[in-house]
């Protein structure tokens, strides 16, 4: 699933925002491949959903709160998570009403640990498009220490 060339940008720009206390617009990052968003809508059907767009669209309220602030990651660190959540080969499940992808993958993070990353989509409240609602970083020792 590719970002648009700008699609890292404008995730940027949006986090920077709500950092100042703004609300930014949803704005269009990126795209599921034609398979990719197949196999949503094939899972989408059988749950009794409608189809979604390809596109992909981004605000951050929530991934700014949970990562950043909560989390304690920098505007790159997401933005690196992001990144690596989205490479061509990631797995896809379709969970209602989310979709997850995830880097089978690992790599080390700035802190060391050795992470795969998850991007988390809404796909109902934004339809026909599914919005990137947050990253997580599996493995990275802060799930298992809140618990």
């Amino acid at each position: 699933m590719p970002l648009f060339a700008d699609g890292l940008k404008k995730i940027r720009r949006n986090l920077v925002l709500l950092a100042a206390g703004q609300r930014p617009a949803y704005v269009r990052i990126g795209y599921f491949t034609a398979e990719q968003v197949n196999q949503i809508n094939r899972e989408r059907s059988k749950a009794g959903f409608v189809a979604l767009n390809a596109v992909i669209v981004f605000q951050g309220k929530h991934l700014y709160e949970s990562r950043i602030v909560s989390d304690g990651y920098s505007v790159e660190e997401v933005l690196e998570q992001i990144q690596s959540a989205f490479v061509q080969d990631a797995e896809l499940n379709f969970q209602p009403p989310s979709s997850v992808m995830r880097n089978a993958v690992k790599r080390k993070d700035r802190r060391g640990f050795m992470v795969n990353d998850e991007v988390i989509f809404e796909c109902t409240s934004r339809h026909p498009f599914a919005a990137l609602f947050s990253v997580i970083p599996r493995g990275d020792g802060k799930r298992e220490r809140k618990k």
